[in-house]
């Protein structure tokens, strides 16, 4: 109808800041749960008693593992700031998880309507440099996350950051 609007999000807000890309930090407590993303993790794992971080699996910037990594693979582990290691797929599923509902959630805000995830499709930005491997481990988290319903779904696309920043300024 020509009255599109751009819903624009803050991370941070409540920790006094405003930004707008949030840390790629995830926290999983001691029980291998997950427990926040971004700037909420950060708070979170600076809050704990060294003692007891120590037992938690606070990853910060894994997001670039994948291209680090020579052989990415679905059973590929990440190590956490204490040097402890969970599944590479658990971490990523859970971040574009909880990305999910973040949206979900900010769009029903927004709009007052729920929304199903059958009505969006999705779009997983990734660097231009990852492998092929990477872009189908993405995928595979994405699926993981309920992004999508099966690796060849059409509701998930997975494209390259630097086309899509260039879509968002031919927008703006």
């Amino acid at each position: 109808s020509g009255t599109d609007q751009i819903l624009q999000v803050y991370w941070g807000t409540e920790h006094g800041l405003k930004t707008l890309k949030t840390p790629t930090c995830i926290l999983f407590n001691q029980k291998q749960q997950f427990r926040k993303f971004g700037y909420d993790d950060v708070m979170k794992y600076k809050s704990l008693p060294p003692s007891e971080a120590d037992n938690w699996y606070f990853f910060q910037n894994f997001k670039m593992k994948l291209y680090n990594t020579t052989k990415v693979t679905s059973g590929m582990e990440l190590k956490a700031s204490n040097g402890k290691t969970l599944p590479a797929l658990m971490v990523f599923s859970e971040s574009l998880h909880y990305l999910r509902e973040h949206a979900l959630n900010t769009i029903q805000e927004a709009s007052f309507q729920t929304v199903c995830n059958q009505e969006i499709s999705w779009v997983v930005t990734i660097p231009a440099i990852w492998s092929a491997a990477a872009r189908q481990f993405v995928r595979l988290a994405a699926r993981e996350a309920g992004l999508a319903s099966d690796m060849i779904s059409e509701k998930l696309i997975i494209a390259l950051e630097r086309e899509v920043a260039s879509l968002w300024c031919k927008q703006l």
